[in-house]
This record gives C-alpha cells, sequence and structure tokens, in this order.
C-alpha cells in the first residue's frame, strides 16, 4: 500500500502532472463560462469572436442533430464562402428573431454590401436573403462534450449543480495548491 501512495505522490508532485491537470481545469472552466456568457446573454456576446450555439431542429440533420453543440467564430464577409455553415440571426418571414444554422449556398457583392442566401440540408426550399451584418459566425467545431454538458445545463437543477460541482473543485485544487505550498516553505524553513 505504501508503494501506492508514493507513487500517487510522485505523480501529483510532478510538474507535467500539475501543468496538465491546470490546464484542463482551465479548459473546463472556460468552456463553462462560455456557455454561461451566452446563455445569460442570449447570444449577443461573443468571447473571443467565439460563440456556442445549439442545434434545436432537423433542418441540417445530415450533417448535425438535434442537441448538437457547434462553435462559431466571427469570420470577415470574405471568409464565408459558398458551402460553409453560418449561424444568423433571422430577420424575415417565419425565421424572425430565430437564430439559425445553415449552409451558404449563394453569396452575392452589392457595393460594399455582402448578401448571402442559406439552406438546412433538409429542406427543400432556401432562406430569405441575408445580410452579412446577421451572420455571428462560421461554423468551426461540433463537440460531443458540450451537447452533453448543454442537455445537463438545460435542466436548472443540474446547471447550478454542476457549476457548484466544479467551482469547488476549482476552490479545493487551489486552496490544496496554497496550503502545500505553505507546508513545503515551512518543512524548507524548519531544515534550516
Amino acid at each position: 500500500m505504501s508503494k501506492l501512495k508514493d507513487i500517487k505522490t510522485k505523480i501529483e508532485e510532478n510538474i507535467i502532472f500539475k501543468i496538465i491537470r491546470a490546464i484542463g481545469y482551465s479548459f473546463v472552466a472556460l468552456l463553462l463560462i462560455v456557455i454561461l456568457v451566452q446563455r445569460l446573454s442570449n447570444n449577443n456576446i461573443s468571447i473571443a469572436g467565439y460563440r456556442v450555439f445549439m442545434i434545436v431542429s432537423e433542418s441540417m440533420k445530415d450533417e448535425y442533430v438535434i442537441g448538437d453543440i457547434l462553435i462559431s467564430k466571427h469570420a470577415t464577409a470574405d471568409e464565408i464562402n459558398i458551402g460553409d455553415n453560418v449561424t444568423y440571426l433571422g430577420e424575415e418571414m417565419q425565421l424572425k428573431g430565430l437564430i439559425i444554422t445553415h449552409k451558404v449556398v449563394e453569396k452575392r457583392q452589392v457595393g460594399n454590401d455582402t448578401f448571402f442566401v442559406t439552406r438546412g440540408l433538409a429542406n427543400d426550399i432556401s432562406d430569405p436573403e441575408i445580410r452579412y451584418d446577421q451572420i455571428y459566425g462560421k461554423v468551426v467545431y461540433k463537440t460531443i462534450i458540450l451537447s452533453f454538458i448543454a442537455k445537463l445545463m438545460n435542466n436548472q437543477l443540474s446547471y447550478y449543480l454542476l457549476f457548484t460541482i466544479i467551482a469547488l473543485i476549482i476552490s479545493i485544487e487551489i486552496v490544496t495548491s496554497l496550503f502545500i505550498t505553505k507546508e513545503e516553505k515551512e518543512e524548507d524553513e524548519g531544515r534550516e
């Protein structure tokens, strides 16, 4: 049993392990912050140009399913091409006020303005033409892990429970590392 404890201690004291653990916790915390900001701001705020969206219909069913989480990144009109998936705010007809993720099927330039026509893969007709300023971003990533977290967050109890657990884990890690450092300093001073 002592050997296992020694191995565990050596692993925990390994600087590479500490760095990997810190990066992992930071990544999870950052993702949760992005999701929280997006949820509270109703997608009106981006973080470093990134936004997180959830698929809620079957209009892109060959590529995305309901519940998939997509990460969109701000892109200039020149960076958006036919065949790209974009997330935008609908302003016309039945799409008014809805956030939609569809594939760009047409692009045209009129003076300084760029217009796009999009369509869901499962749809027979295209969406009404949109202006560039309606586009939140170009889809750059689909994630399974965030999809699972988002499904948990849709349940209000698990939403707060998840944030509480993660906050506790991070707090414990910070407090533990502070006390371990303090104890190590005291031991080093005691040896002198």
